[in-house]
C-alpha cells in the first residue's frame, strides 16, 4: 500500500467518523427542529480543516437525513404496491443481492477489474443508501428487476430501472414505472423528473417516450473537458448508423454529439391507465 492510499484511507475513515457525529446529531431526540439540528451540523463540519470536506460532509448528512424520511414517508402507506394481476412492487431486501449484482454483470468498469467484490459491494450499498428510493419488481414472486430515484437530494429526481435479461420486452417496464409514478404522485405528490439514458438504448426512450416523457437535451456524465470529448468523438464516428441519426434529430444535435454524451428527458407525469394487456 502507498503513501498516497494510505492517505486516502485515513481521510476516508476521518469522513466517517465525523459523518457519524453528524448523523448522530441529526437523529437525537432533543426536541430541536431539522432546522436547528442542520444548523448544529454545519458548525460542527465547518470546524474541521478541510472545507471542501467539510462541505461535502453536510450535503451527505443531510441528504440521508431527508432521504430517509423520504422512504419512510412513501412505505407507511404500504409496502406492496400491486402493478398489475401479476406483478408488484416491494422495497429491496437482502434476498435481492444475488440477482440485483447480476444485473452489474454487463458493466465495462466492472469486467475490468480483478478485485470485483468491492465494486458489487459499493453498488449494493448504493442501492440501499437512505437517499435512493428503489423498488423491487417481482413478478409471480421472483425477482425480475428494479425501478427507483436515483438519489432524492436532487431538485429534480432521476427515474432509474433496470430488468433481468430474460424479462425484456416483455411490456413489464412500462407496467411497474407507471405504478411507481402512480405512487409517488399519490403518496408524494411529486410529479417531474428527468431520465438519462444511452443514446443506442432505443427500447428505453420508446419506453420513456410512451410514459409522456419529452427530449430535454443532452449531457456530458464522463469527460467533461472539451479536448477529451472531442477526442472521443472522433474515434467512435464509424459507429454512427441511421438509428444514431435519427436519435440526434429529435435532439436536435449533430451524430458525432451522441458518442461522448447521453441523452436527457424530462417528464411530467400525469398518469395512465394500465392493464395487463401490456404484459
Amino acid at each position: 500500500m502507498d503513501k498516497s492510499e494510505v492517505s486516502r484511507n485515513a481521510k476516508k475513515n476521518i469522513i466517517n467518523m465525523v459523518l457519524q457525529d453528524a448523523l448522530d446529531i441529526l437523529d437525537a431526540d432533543d426536541g430541536k427542529s431539522f432546522e436547528e439540528k442542520r444548523a448544529a451540523v454545519i458548525e460542527l463540519l465547518t470546524q474541521k480543516d478541510n472545507t471542501e470536506v467539510s462541505q461535502l460532509l453536510v450535503e451527505r448528512a443531510i441528504a440521508d437525513k431527508e432521504g430517509s424520511e423520504i422512504k419512510t414517508a412513501f412505505w407507511k402507506f404500504g409496502s406492496l404496491i400491486p402493478a398489475s394481476e401479476a406483478i408488484f412492487l416491494r422495497p429491496v431486501e437482502p434476498n435481492d443481492r444475488t440477482s440485483f449484482l447480476s444485473l452489474q454483470g454487463t458493466n465495462p468498469l466492472l469486467q475490468s477489474m480483478e478485485e470485483k467484490e468491492p465494486f458489487l459491494d459499493l453498488v449494493w450499498r448504493e442501492h440501499n443508501e437512505d437517499k435512493s428510493l428503489m423498488l423491487s419488481i417481482v413478478k409471480d414472486g421472483e425477482y425480475v428487476g428494479y425501478c427507483g430515484i436515483k438519489n432524492t437530494a436532487q431538485p429534480v429526481w432521476e427515474i432509474v430501472i433496470e430488468l433481468l435479461p430474460e424479462w425484456r420486452k416483455h411490456g413489464i417496464g412500462f407496467v411497474a414505472l407507471s405504478a411507481m409514478l402512480r405512487e409517488m404522485k399519490s403518496r408524494l405528490g411529486v410529479t417531474q423528473y428527468i431520465v438519462r439514458i444511452e443514446p443506442a438504448n432505443l427500447a428505453s426512450q420508446k419506453l420513456f417516450e410512451k410514459l409522456g416523457a419529452t427530449p430535454y437535451g443532452i449531457i456530458d456524465l464522463w469527460f467533461h473537458e472539451q479536448a477529451t470529448i472531442e477526442k472521443c468523438e472522433e474515434a467512435g464516428l464509424h459507429l454512427i448508423d441511421d438509428d444514431m441519426i435519427a436519435v440526434a434529430k429529435k435532439f436536435n444535435v449533430e451524430p458525432r454529439k451522441l458518442l461522448s454524451h447521453v441523452l436527457e428527458y424530462k417528464l411530467q407525469w400525469s398518469g395512465k391507465e394500465v392493464t395487463d394487456e401490456y404484459i
